[in-house]
């Protein structure tokens, strides 16, 4: 009977301690970052453009240049070993959701410094 109550009184006591941690994912560089929310800016812009949105019209076309740098630069991404393509995915969709629920003015305020990442990617 003691053995059983030492048993059972084992179990809660492991029972009570914390989960290790979950695997964490990798963390983005400020680059593969900065490529990120300006790839997924870019996208949403050519969206608005071909869907003929005025804000998104006031932006210098982003076909075939922004899209270009999107696809390139998540094709680069999955290349990293650190990363899989649902990962990236994922990242890009919540990259996205961010920027979409920021409205008009989350893109006004990344597209400038995403514009002169466009021109310093040569694309």
């Amino acid at each position: 009977m003691m053995s059983l109550l030492a048993s059972a009184a084992a179990s809660l006591a492991l029972a009570a301690q914390p989960a290790p941690p979950a695997t964490e994912a990798p963390q983005l560089s400020l680059e593969q970052a900065t490529g990120l929310r300006c790839g997924v800016a870019f996208a949403l812009v050519a969206q608005g453009q071909q869907a003929g949105d005025p804000a998104a019209l006031a932006y210098p076309a982003m076909n075939p240049r922004g899209k270009e740098f999107f696809v390139r630069f998540m094709a680069a991404l999955m290349e990293d070993p650190r990363f899989s393509r649902d990962l990236v995915t994922s990242l890009a969709m919540r990259e996205t959701q961010e920027l979409a629920r920021g409205g008009p003015e989350a893109l006004s305020a990344v597209m400038p410094a995403c514009l002169q990442l466009l021109d310093l990617s040569g694309l």
